[in-house]
């Protein structure tokens, strides 16, 4: 085993060049240390190009101040400085699905990096790293980077899979026992509550899920607490899955990839859920080249993906990463767990979707999407829509069909113009 290199922040950074390319570890394990130590650094750099998906620290690589310095590539965005980079041309969004991402940094990809900053836990006896709370594109990275720095976090839980460096893989270790990135629950709405129920009626014992972050998701999972033999393949451990493997639903007999394990590329919560996970063997990390992988997800029967999105037109089209033109998240892994659904015998793919916004004015459901706004899913790889007003379900049905069974979830106040539209549009006849 190679000995541990450790030096100092300063001296890791001091070794980054003008236009080298960097890839930042994701979310809870982000390297906040290694990246403000760029920022302060940046007089004698030009043209770094810094990728990343969802960053939790200050985003100072974004900072009129660095713009001369750095080029953030982002195919996900979180945060108003972020966002705000994207639209006035300070960052660039880079539109790609989650699980594509690892190839992106192998030759001929694309970005092939010459550094990846990331957090680790301390060595263990055999010299493996664990990279706790982010495997997902972050693994991948430090394999395919001519060099890794890393932020040695001995608060880091140690979790298990597909999730290890050796130390003779790390270049440059610093010592950084910083406290962990957590994010809060998202409240739950009245609104979430009656999604979340349309959304339960679909979801029987034996089935394996999956589930993206925020409210909905965290209210569906609260009420599977009676459910039996469940299994979790999913991409994000949240705080409401921890819940529902305490809650005894959990086992994972019935999955086929990972039978009686808990499996999901990352993980950001609580203190509480770090603490859950560590040295539990239970649940394991892996790259997203796997986890999201549509054929590898459709080895499990059952499967169900829940999602949500911001718009849906007459046809089925979401459009889950913008508001209005302007870049809010980005496709993440939203059409790998569709597809993958597709492939799961008995599987089920779910997207919800408030049916109004801004308090009750507009309608989500539309004729057709907003102007600037892409399509993020298909409309033939859309299976289940639910609103708080029902549940439409789009697989093999004509559009004739889809365009009145979105009109029927829609919101009450909304429900005639659409029709109007879909009568229309579609030749159906009906006097109004």
């Amino acid at each position: 085993m190679k000995k541990c290199n450790y030096v100092s922040i300063t001296e890791a950074i001091s070794h980054v060049k003008s236009n080298d390319k960097i890839v930042l570890g994701h979310g809870a394990v982000s390297p906040i240390l290694l990246l403000e130590e760029l920022y302060r650094q940046r007089e004698r750099l030009f043209g770094v190009k810094i990728f990343h998906l969802i960053y939790l620290g200050d985003p100072v690589h974004t900072r009129l101040d660095a713009q001369a310095h750095f080029q953030t590539r982002a195919p996900f965005i979180t945060g108003g400085a972020i966002r705000d980079a994207v639209a006035e041309n300070r960052a660039e969004f880079v539109p790609m699905h989650f699980h594509i991402i690892p190839y992106h940094f192998l030759p001929g990809g694309g970005y092939e990096p010459d550094w990846a900053f990331i957090q680790v836990t301390p060595p263990d006896a055999n010299g493996l790293c664990s990279l706790s709370l982010a495997s997902d594109y972050t693994l991948p990275a430090a394999r395919a980077a001519k060099r890794v720095i890393a932020m040695v976090n001995p608060n880091l839980p140690y979790v298990y899979g597909d999730n290890f460096l050796s130390v003779d893989e790390i270049d440059f270790m610093v010592e950084a026992p910083m406290e962990n990135l957590t994010i809060a629950s998202s409240p739950i709405t009245e609104t979430d509550q009656k999604i979340a129920e349309y959304c339960t009626s679909l979801i029987g014992d034996g089935a394996c899920i999956q589930v993206g972050i925020g409210s909905v998701p965290e209210a569906v999972l609260s009420k599977l607490h009676d459910r039996k033999d469940l299994g979790i393949h999913t991409e994000l451990m949240t705080d409401a899955i921890m819940n529902l493997i305490k809650s005894g639903a959990v086992n994972g007999s019935k999955k086929g990839v990972l039978p009686n394990k808990v499996l999901t590329a990352f993980a950001m919560g609580s203190q509480e859920m770090y603490d859950f996970m560590h040295n539990n063997d239970d649940i394991l990390l892996y790259p997203v080249d796997f986890t999201n992988n549509p054929f590898e997800v459709g080895k499990n029967e059952n499967f169900v993906s829940i999602n949500s999105t911001i718009e849906v037109d007459l046809y089925g089209q979401l459009c889950s990463e913008k508001v209005n033109g302007r870049q809010y998240s980005g496709t993440g892994g939203q059409v790998d767990f569709l597809r993958g659904a597709r492939y799961s015998r008995g599987g089920k793919s779910i997207i919800t979707v408030h049916s109004t916004a801004k308090n009750g004015t507009i309608s989500r459901i539309v004729p057709s999407l907003s102007a600037g706004n892409n399509v993020t899913s298909g409309r033939t790889d859309v299976d289940y829509i639910v609103t708080e007003h029902g549940i439409a379900h789009l697989f093999g049905k004509s559009e004739r069909e889809r365009a009145l069974a979105l009109c029927a979830i829609a919101d009450p106040r909304f429900r005639e113009e659409l029709e109007k539209e879909a009568y229309t549009r579609f030749n159906i006849k009906k006097i109004f």
